[in-house]
């Protein structure tokens, strides 16, 4: 009884194409989850170098404020020296009659 169900499925799957189907699936579902798997792979990878190239470009950036900070303090010591300086003239200006 059980040869003869088992036979009736190999009579039936094999001239329709259902195993060959059923084993191509299988390989082929490995293959694309193999392909998914790779270009996950890629992505991450093309996401880390464009995160690098950004991360590079914010340190760039910072070192740039810090420079243009310096800069800043040294004209604002400028210019409160200058303000000293144009107000003792002012007070010492005796303007001629």
């Amino acid at each position: 009884m059980e040869l003869s169900w088992i036979n009736d499925l190999v009579t039936f799957a094999l001239p329709s194409g259902f195993l060959g189907a059923v084993v191509s699936w299988a390989v082929g579902r490995k293959r694309r989850n193999n392909d998914f798997l790779s270009e996950m792979q890629r992505s991450i990878d093309l996401l880390s170098e464009k995160y690098n190239a950004v991360l590079q470009e914010n340190m760039t950036l910072r070192k740039e404020k810090v420079d243009w900070q310096v800069m800043q303090r040294e004209l604002l010591t400028k210019v409160d020296r200058l303000t000293r300086e144009v107000e003792e003239l002012r007070r010492n200006f005796k303007p001629r009659r």
